[in-house]
């Protein structure tokens, strides 16, 4: 999972990183106390969720938040604020989660149990050194599937077919044919870069 945190107040930014790696031990957390610098970090990484606060100097996080979500929508925005009153206009952009400073760990873990957008915990890159050929593929399907929370059985009902096929796909033991990649990558959202 790749973290985005943007707060004016850099120890905001350290405790918050702090009790995510004690929480996700795998998750790449990446703070800013700069606002400007969003566009150049998204260059750089394409992440899961931004933890935004909402009063900063010059700029207001809800702002900011619906220009990330009109270019990346399913991205799971976690609002940060000391100030209960924004919660209706936040959850107006559909967030994910509202947490008031100072942030409680355990509300800090529901919230990210509870994403609006689950985020799967197999990386590309996980994928790429671990698997090849059909096991490559497999991975892909399981990750897809996840992202969108869709278990096994749900996405084995949308395709029509048997809960044992979809486990045939994901396990590498078979590689649908190609009419049924289109329908997978219809079902999944995806086009044939993300799956093949």
């Amino acid at each position: 999972m790749k973290i985005l945190i943007v707060d004016d107040h850099q120890f905001i930014i350290d405790d918050l990183i702090d009790d995510l790696k004690e929480l996700l031990p795998d998750a790449k957390c990446v703070g800013t106390t700069k606002p400007a610098e969003i566009p150049s970090l998204f260059e750089r990484d394409r992440f899961d969720v931004v933890f935004m606060d909402i009063e900063m100097p010059g700029t207001n996080g809800i702002k900011l938040a619906r220009t990330i979500l009109a270019a990346n929508p399913r991205i799971n925005i976690i609002y940060i604020t000391g100030f209960s009153s924004y919660a209706v206009e936040a959850f107006k952009t559909f967030a994910s989660g509202f947490l008031e400073k100072p942030i409680i760990r355990e509300e800090l873990k529901d919230a990210l149990d509870n994403l609006r957008y689950p985020v799967s915990n197999i990386t590309d890159e996980m994928i790429m050194q671990e698997y090849s050929g059909k096991g490559l593929i497999g991975k892909k399907i399981t990750k897809m599937r996840e992202e969108r929370g869709m278990s096994r059985q749900e996405f084995a009902g949308a395709m029509g077919v048997a809960g044992q096929t979809v486990y045939r796909w994901e396990s590498g033991e078979r590689v649908p044919d190609m009419p049924t990649f289109l329908r997978i990558m219809k079902i999944l959202g995806i086009d044939s870069e993300k799956l093949i």
